[in-house]
């Protein structure tokens, strides 16, 4: 949204004065998603001190079970929340069209977009509803390409993302910069 950016801009730190390195940080309304995450650490460094042999074990047995799986990839939307299909999107709020439109008129990478379309290409279904509750807006942004959720649920096949961001007004027939609709894909 616009106040995130501004305050994005607002909340500059950098190392020094007229500094070209200036890390980014994540606007309060992205903190709760932020919360949940877990930093990257490879799991098969076995420097590491804070993994027991059973949980090693685990990995690799649920590793090689995505290299049996057929589809390529396991069902996560199902793993992680198995009744996630009878909750209804009831909480998220629904934005009204012209508000729909003005954010669809912005292309541009950000760390919304590469978190969207992580949780997206993850499967990861409560996090999904989490952040649109949170920022309904979420659903709506595109990257630079022209994509957003939309585009992403269809490319990773995942039809529960598809049907809530329908239900909340995502259309599937908008088209990004090679002229590609979400619904395109699918076919």
């Amino acid at each position: 949204s616009k106040e995130s950016k501004q305050w994005v801009l607002d909340n500059r730190k950098c190392d020094a004065p007229g500094s070209w390195y200036c890390p980014g940080h994540y606007p309060p309304a992205l903190e709760k998603v932020l919360e949940e995450k877990r930093d990257f650490a490879q799991y098969e460094d076995f420097n590491r001190k804070d993994l027991d042999k059973n949980s090693q074990k685990q990995y690799a047995e649920q590793y090689f079970e995505g290299l049996n799986n057929k589809a390529g990839q396991r069902d996560f939307e199902d793993d992680e929340d198995p009744s996630a299909e009878s909750k209804p999107a009831g909480k998220i709020r629904k934005l009204d069209p012209h508000e729909i439109d003005m954010l669809n008129e912005d292309w541009e990478d950000s760390p919304e977009t590469t978190m969207m379309w992580e949780i997206i290409s993850k499967g990861m279904i409560r996090e999904f509803k989490s952040a649109i509750e949170e920022v309904p807006e979420l659903i709506h942004i595109r990257s630079s390409d022209g994509r957003g959720p939309m585009w992403w649920a269809y490319e990773y096949k995942r039809p529960k993302m598809v049907q809530i961001m329908k239900r909340l007004g995502v259309s599937d027939e908008r088209t990004d910069a090679n002229g590609i609709r979400p619904i395109d894909i699918a076919q």
